[in-house]
């Protein structure tokens, strides 16, 4: 049966928790809720759009399911670099199965765990979160170990990432001065933490990991009565922590959990699960009619009694000092909905200027390495409010995810009529009146066209750009082929860093010769990402309207080296409303910690002066 749309809902706690719960027909036959527990950190990013379309599936096989973000992470309340994370965890944990139980009514409530999930579930479970079954996939019974891994993949991300160079030139900028307030979750990590794919972990955080053993937790007797154990692309299941599962008295079944990887590829390229849908299902509806875990049987979490019956719709929190407020969004399109979350100041009346963030490729709205979160928090708490908005397909938009496999999708002008859609929504539930649009990547992109096509648009934000101007009928470069084509990239080939075959090899999956690739790619990409005078054109008709255009890139951008060779920076003056940045590192999407603080301290910059232009119009 279809499903109903689902409702963003926030738990209250010291953190908050957001979440979505997706509910089913009263008398559907079904007995068993089903609450998500997310992974960290990358996983979380990758897996997101999989684990909706997976709560889409149980709501519509008649289990109610309720997907959620952990406090200091997603959409959730607080910080990583809070104190004492895995007890916010586990209390967020064991408020969210209470409230599914109360809210439901369910015989029987069933927890799924991906990873780091799975840990938490565990220590809920122990602490008294009324669950009844547990899906554990790719969980370890040592915390130590999952730590290992996130060092792991950290120290190979590490190695990707090329160190900091001196850029070619000084960038165009006003003096530096110091930022109003530390940007929170910017500073570089502790000596004993890890922020593997740019995502913090306190050193507190990682010790409480580390000591966690899930055989050692003391599960109430009788508490978990099934629990189904996935392995991950032929990693067999943790055999300690299924032997003790066994001891205690849970019955434990075991399957291959194909397809984490696939779950795991990066953000446009993810795949759901089904086969894991699918078996799941089949173990959920197992024992569905057997009448056990009827409802009143299960104990709640200490102290959770009275938060099991309501949920908010709004939330407010602290950001240095200040109250701000969070609210979901919806924007109505011919497709569906796209969906946002407006952070506004809660304590005076907001500014007539309004900010929004936008997606930074398949990355759903909280941002890469959750920037746009704090940065709509820290911007309310300055007054001015903030969207961090989905466009379609993408975090909980409706429309079709898979589309975005192709590059060319993100650079439609559907799009940038949908971000334009959004300003029209803003404009008629606040006092907004001027917008400042903001994004990475592909999120660049339509900020851009978005200032070249609204008088609202004051200001455009665009942090690594790929293309300025895009031409379908030019094709798409692939995956592979963007090594090849940076200038540095044949530095390398040729200093004998990268050896020649692998060019070679590689050259031999395109229908390009070897050849004439260099060429001819390099004009095509040209063409698409300039506009030829296009761009000229664009950025003289952005000056004539007095709009602030920022371009920050981080080392290495093809599209910066372009910009360079097409003489846009020694002509620089020409515009003197456009500002060019560096942001030290390597890495496109900003995972190295000082990229992330640069990041930061531009936009508050660009923010700084738009407040500035605000107060010369009063």
């Amino acid at each position: 049966m279809p499903a109903a749309r689902p409702k963003p809902v926030y738990l209250p706690g010291n953190d908050p928790s957001f979440g979505f719960f997706h509910a089913v027909e009263e008398g559907s036959g079904r007995v068993t809720a089903v609450l998500m527990c997310p992974p960290f950190g990358w996983e979380d990013v990758c897996s997101y759009r999989s684990r909706r379309d997976w709560a889409v599936h149980l709501a519509e096989a008649g289990c109610p399911t309720l997907r959620m973000d952990l406090p200091g992470t997603g959409d959730s309340g607080g910080s990583p670099r809070d104190p004492d994370r895995l007890t916010a965890w586990t209390d967020a944990t064991g408020v969210a199965a209470a409230w599914l139980r109360a809210r439901t009514r369910c015989d029987r409530l069933a927890a799924i765990g991906i990873s780091l999930g799975g840990l938490v579930i565990c220590r809920a479970i122990a602490s008294g979160a009324p669950i009844d079954e547990v899906v554990l996939w790719a969980v370890p019974s040592r915390g130590r170990r999952f730590i290992r891994e996130l060092r792991t993949f950290a120290s190979l991300q590490d190695a990707h990432i090329e160190p900091p160079q001196e850029p070619a030139h000084e960038p165009a900028h006003e003096p530096p001065h110091e930022p109003p307030h530390e940007p929170a979750g910017t500073g570089p990590p502790a000596d004993d933490s890890t922020a593997p794919g740019g995502f913090v972990l306190s050193g507190e955080t990682v010790r409480a990991l580390e000591q966690l053993d899930l055989v050692a937790l003391p599960f109430p007797e009788g508490r978990l009565r099934r629990a189904l154990l996935l392995g991950r692309d032929g990693i067999e299941v943790d055999t300690r922590l299924r032997s003790h599962l066994e001891e205690i008295g849970t019955a434990v079944d075991v399957a291959r959990g194909a397809g984490y990887g696939a779950m795991m590829a990066g953000p446009e390229q993810a795949l759901a699960p089904t086969r894991v849908f699918a078996q799941v299902d089949a173990w959920l509806r197992a024992t569905a009619g057997d009448g056990s875990g009827a409802p009143g049987a299960a104990s709640q979490a200490p102290g959770t009694a009275s938060r099991g019956d309501g949920a908010l719709e709004a939330v407010e929190l602290t950001v240095a000092g200040t109250r701000v407020r969070e609210t979901p969004l919806t924007v109505d399109q011919p497709f569906g909905q796209l969906f946002g979350i407006l952070t506004e100041p809660a304590e005076a009346p907001a500014a007539e200027l309004c900010a929004l963030m936008l997606n930074a490729g398949a990355i759903r709205r909280i941002g890469p390495n959750r920037m746009w979160v704090e940065i709509a928090r820290r911007w309310a708490a300055r007054g001015v409010s903030t969207l961090r908005l989905d466009i379609e397909g993408l975090g909980d938009a409706d429309g079709d995810a898979s589309r975005f496999t192709e590059v060319a999708e993100f650079y439609v002008p559907e799009l940038v009529d949908q971000v334009l859609a959004t300003l029209d929504v803003l404009a008629t539930r606040g006092p907004y009146r001027r917008f400042v649009l903001s994004g990475l990547c592909s999120g660049a992109y339509w900020s851009f066209h978005g200032a070249l096509r609204d008088e609202r648009v004051v200001a455009a934000l665009m942090l690594n750009p790929r293309a300025m101007f895009w031409n379908p009928s030019l094709g798409v470069v692939r995956g592979f082929r963007r090594g090849l084509l940076r200038r540095s990239s044949w530095h390398r080939v040729l200093r004998g860093e990268v050896p020649l075959t692998q060019v070679v090899a590689l050259a031999e999956k395109t229908p390009v010769a070897l050849a004439s690739f260099p060429r001819r790619t390099l004009a095509r990409r040209r063409a698409r990402r300039l506009g030829g005078d296009e761009l000229d054109d664009a950025l003289d008709q952005l000056r004539e309207a007095g709009k602030h255009i920022l371009f920050a890139f981080s080392e290495n951008e093809p599209l910066y080296e372009e910009l360079e060779r097409e003489g846009h920076w020694d002509r620089r003056d020409h515009w003197p409303n456009v500002t060019f940045e560096f942001i030290p590192g390597r890495d496109h999407t900003l995972r190295p910690i000082e990229s992330q603080r640069r990041a930061h301290e531009l936009l508050d910059r660009a923010l700084e002066r738009e407040l500035g232009r605000e107060l010369g119009r009063l």
